[in-house]
C-alpha cells in the first residue's frame, strides 16, 4: 500500500502526472524540447500575466534566489516582512544579498494587511521589498497585492514568493505590483518536484541587465538569451517538465486555472469546518486564512503524526521553529480530490478519538 500524502508539497501525482515522467527521454537541445517548453512558458506567462517565464531546475527557493541574484546590488537597501518561518527564509537569502535587510515582523497567525506593513514601507527607505505571499509554516496568507501595489508605488523593487499560493491564489502580477515572483513545480500545480518557475516584468529584466549578476547558475541574462529559443542556458530536469505538461493538461481538462483555484477554496473551507468539528480554534487570523494549508495548535503533534503514518499511512507536515512538536497543518495542495481529503480527515479523527 502506497502512503497518502497530505504534505504541501512534494503533492501526491495524478497518474497521467505521474506516468508522464517514465516517457523516453529527449535531448535538450533538439527540437522535441522546444516544442515542450515553449508550451509550458505560454500557459505559465498568460497565467502569471508576466512578461517573462524562466524554467529553473532547483525547487522555489531557486527561482526566487535568481531574483535576489540579479535585480540587487550590495549596496540596495532590502525590507522583508516576516510572519513565520519562509518569511524569515526570504529574509536570510535578502540578507546575503543586501547586507543592509531590514526584516519587519508579526506574530506567528498574523497576516500582514497593507494598514499593518505601510510604515515599514514608508520608513525603510529600501529599494528592494520582499514578502511571502502564502505563510506555508502557519496557513496564513498575507495581502500581497495591496502590499506590493503600494511598495512599487513607493519605487522598490518587489520580489514575492509565490511558492505555495501560485495555482490556489489569483497573482496577476501587473495587477499586483509584482516586479518578479517564482513558485515550485511541485506544489498547487500538481507536478513532481524539480522545477521552479519565475515569472516577472519586462521591467525586472530591463532592471538585471543593467546590474553585474551575482550567481553563473542564475544569471537572468544568461536566461533570456536561451530561453527565446524555448532552451534553458544548462541541462533541465526534463522528466519533471515532462511531469509539469502533463499537470498542465490535466488542469486544463478539469476547467483550467480558475476551476483548480476554487477547487483549493473548497477544500479550505472544508478543512477550516473539519477542524472545528473536532474542537480546535484555527491558528490563522481570520481574514487571513490559507488556500493550501489549514493549521491548528496540537499538543503531542509529532506523535499524531507517528500514529498516522504508521496506522493509516497517513503523511503529514512538520511543524517549524517555535511551533514545533505542537502544531498540525492539514494541507490541500495539488491534486487532491474530496475522497482524498475526506480520508485523510477520518483518520485524523480516529488517532485523535474526534
Amino acid at each position: 500500500m502506497s502512503m497518502h500524502l497530505l504534505t504541501p508539497g512534494p503533492v501526491a501525482l495524478a497518474d497521467p502526472i505521474r506516468l508522464a515522467q517514465s516517457r523516453e527521454m529527449i535531448y535538450h537541445r533538439g527540437p522535441e524540447i522546444k516544442t515542450l517548453v515553449g508550451g509550458i512558458v505560454a500557459e505559465m506567462k498568460k497565467d502569471f500575466n508576466s512578461d517573462h517565464c524562466f524554467l529553473v531546475t532547483g525547487s522555489g527557493t531557486a527561482g526566487l534566489e535568481m531574483g535576489y541574484a540579479c535585480l540587487t546590488k550590495p549596496t540596495d537597501k532590502s525590507l522583508v516582512l516576516a510572519n513565520g518561518t519562509f518569511g524569515d527564509k526570504l529574509g536570510s537569502m535578502s540578507k546575503l544579498y543586501c547586507p543592509d535587510t531590514k526584516i519587519e515582523k508579526q506574530p506567528l497567525g498574523r497576516g500582514w494587511s497593507l494598514e499593518r506593513a505601510k510604515e515599514a514601507i514608508d520608513k525603510s527607505g529600501a529599494q528592494i521589498f520582499g514578502m511571502v505571499y502564502n505563510e506555508t509554516s502557519t496557513g496564513v496568507l498575507n495581502d500581497a497585492k495591496s502590499i506590493c501595489r503600494y511598495a512599487k508605488s513607493r519605487g522598490m523593487t518587489t520580489i514575492l514568493d509565490s511558492v505555495s499560493a501560485w495555482g490556489a491564489s489569483p497573482l496577476d502580477i501587473k495587477e499586483f505590483g509584482v516586479d518578479f515572483t517564482a513558485t515550485g513545480s511541485q506544489k498547487a500545480l500538481g507536478a513532481a518536484p524539480g522545477i521552479a518557475f519565475a515569472a516577472f516584468t519586462e521591467g525586472a529584466m530591463q532592471r538585471a541587465e543593467s546590474i553585474p549578476a551575482r550567481s553563473f547558475y542564475f544569471d537572468m541574462k544568461k536566461y533570456k538569451k536561451d530561453m527565446a529559443n524555448n532552451q534553458t542556458p544548462t541541462t533541465p530536469a526534463v522528466s519533471t517538465l515532462f511531469s509539469v505538461q502533463a499537470a498542465i493538461e490535466y488542469i486544463n481538462g478539469k476547467g483550467g486555472f480558475a476551476a483548480h483555484r476554487k477547487r483549493h477554496q473548497d477544500a479550505a473551507e472544508k478543512s477550516r469546518r473539519f477542524v472545528e468539528s473536532i474542537g480546535y480554534p484555527l491558528f490563522a487570523e481570520q481574514g487571513f486564512y490559507s488556500p493550501t494549508i489549514t493549521g491548528f495548535i496540537l499538543e503531542g503533534a509529532d506523535d499524531i503524526r507517528k500514529k498516522l503514518r504508521e496506522q493509516y499511512r497517513l503523511v503529514t507536515a512538520r511543524d517549524f521553529g517555535e511551533l514545533q512538536g505542537r502544531f498540525f497543518r492539514i494541507c490541500h495542495i495539488g491534486n487532491f480530490d474530496d475522497a482524498h481529503m475526506q480520508y485523510g480527515y477520518d483518520c485524523i479523527r480516529k488517532v485523535l478519538g474526534k
